[in-house]
């Protein structure tokens, strides 16, 4: 069915934006030695500018009020389509359409999943993947503040702050003030990251990388290999800040940031806090206070969703990694997962269970962030956290059938749902490509929080 004109331009201006971010790359690099390269960045600059301008001419008089399922639509017809026009450079550096594409995916949902090794192809490439993941991140957090606030589901986990004021009418008209909003502080910390790292030993190259890549928990890095083995340890440090910055409630952070109050509760970042300590102080017992350290970072990337390696190998198991980035950061964050506030959500209810069994008269009511929830809210908070394991599940059978070892296509399809593509480590290199396709599914679907991408795909044809 046709699509709403409005969505077409929102289409668009994504196109003419990707264009226009590809066009100083051609040059980039030209002089870094990648004639193929400059030619793919060639071929996203001017499809992306075309493509765009057409459709921006071709709906300059559209006036008729986009309703939310035009903005689902949007929002799985962003990060399905997106993809595939920034991925023609990253085709061009490794070869092959296949393993372009899936750079392209991973890189724009933040997922952070790698098949070419940053000394593989041009610094051009390097820092191009890190800029989708930086424009992935913005977009999450956009689509969070206007599509899904609108939706007003109980299991949204958004609290309501200046920033979800939104209008009703046309939900297309609030991208332009959440932009102007979000992009203003979120490019703010990212610079402040990168000056904090360059200050603290890293190269001016590295550090804008990191900076980028921090900022989206994409855990994309310029040089193959742990953190420890090329990075500053100051350096590191402020990276660990920047992913916990990037997976904190922006919203909250944007109230303290512009408007000088801190009026939205941080449950999540404590809860984070708790979690890193906690898990850095059993490593300690286990294994001695060497290990506190590098746990607390281990921790802090996993559940950032980053999937950043501090050291040469990762202290915890890696399936305890995983689970953290399952859970994932903050509502309103560049990073995946079920979410936190989620989780803590749960864990009230859970704990009102408790208090009613001890009390079966007494009324037991359960508050999060000043408000009274309600039983609806809470089975729909269920569904969200059963929608995760089932999709894991199968999401790893289905990989598993492509051909590889259960182990590793578990691994697969955990980093990809949780959006932490380093935590899989090698897993993704030995996958056919029905089972890249599988894994970029699964990354989608983790961006979208699953059910809002089921919710997209049942609209996607509808009227509005």
């Amino acid at each position: 069915m046709a699509q709403s004109p409005r969505l077409v331009r929102a289409l668009g201006w994504c196109a003419l934006f990707l264009g226009a971010a590809a066009a100083p790359f051609i040059l980039f690099a030209w002089l870094e030695g990648a004639p193929r390269e400059a030619e793919g960045f060639l071929a996203t600059a001017l499809g992306g500018l075309f493509a765009g301008g057409v459709t921006l001419a071709g709906t300059s008089g559209a006036a008729r009020p986009a309703t939310a399922s035009a903005s689902l639509r949007l929002a799985l017809l962003l990060w399905l389509v997106a993809p595939l026009l920034a991925a023609p450079p990253l085709m061009a550096a490794s070869g092959g359409a296949m393993t372009g594409v899936f750079e392209a995916y991973s890189s724009l949902t933040t997922t952070g999943a790698v098949l070419l090794a940053p000394e593989d192809v041009s610094r051009a490439s390097v820092l191009w993947r890190c800029l989708l993941a930086w424009f992935g991140g913005l977009g999450s957090l956009i689509l969070a503040v206007t599509v899904f606030a609108a939706l007003e589901s109980p299991a949204s986990g958004l609290r309501r702050t200046t920033l979800l004021t939104i209008e009703r009418a046309d939900l297309f008209t609030n991208f332009g003030p959440a932009l102007m909003r979000l992009g203003a502080a979120y490019l703010v910390v990212t610079i402040a990251g990168f000056v904090l790292l360059a200050i603290s030993g890293a190269e001016a190259f590295d550090a804008l990388c990191l900076a980028l890549s921090g900022m989206s928990t994409a855990g994309l890095a310029p040089q193959s290999g742990p953190l420890g083995g090329w990075l500053a340890p100051g350096a590191i440090f402020v990276l660990a800040l920047l992913c916990v910055l990037g997976a904190w409630n922006f919203a909250a952070f944007y109230e303290m940031l512009v408007r000088h109050r801190a009026r939205t509760a941080s449950g999540e970042l404590r809860a984070m806090a708790l979690i890193t300590v906690a898990i850095a102080a059993v490593a300690g017992v286990a294994a001695g206070a060497g290990a506190i350290l590098p746990a607390g970072l281990d921790t802090i990337f996993a559940s950032t969703t980053s999937g950043f390696q501090a050291v040469q190998h990762f202290v915890l198991p890696v399936p305890v990694l995983i689970f953290l980035a399952l859970i994932g950061g903050s509502a309103v964050s560049t990073a995946g997962g079920l979410k936190m506030t989620r989780v803590l959500l749960l864990m009230r209810r859970a704990w009102g269970e408790v208090a009613r069994l001890a009390h079966p008269s007494a009324a037991v009511r359960s508050r999060y962030g000043g408000r009274t929830l309600t039983d609806s809210a809470f089975a729909s908070v269920a569904v969200y956290a059963l929608a995760y394991p089932i999709a894991l599940g199968a999401g790893a059978v289905l990989i598993a059938a492509t051909g590889i070892g259960f182990e590793d296509a578990w691994r697969a399809a955990g980093a990809s749902i949780a959006n932490a593509g380093p935590l899989a480590g090698a897993a993704y290199d030995d996958m056919q490509p029905a089972g890249l396709v599988i894994a970029i599914a699964l990354m989608v679907l983790g961006r979208l929080e699953i059910l809002a991408a089921f919710a997209a795909l049942g609209v996607v044809f509808a009227g509005d």
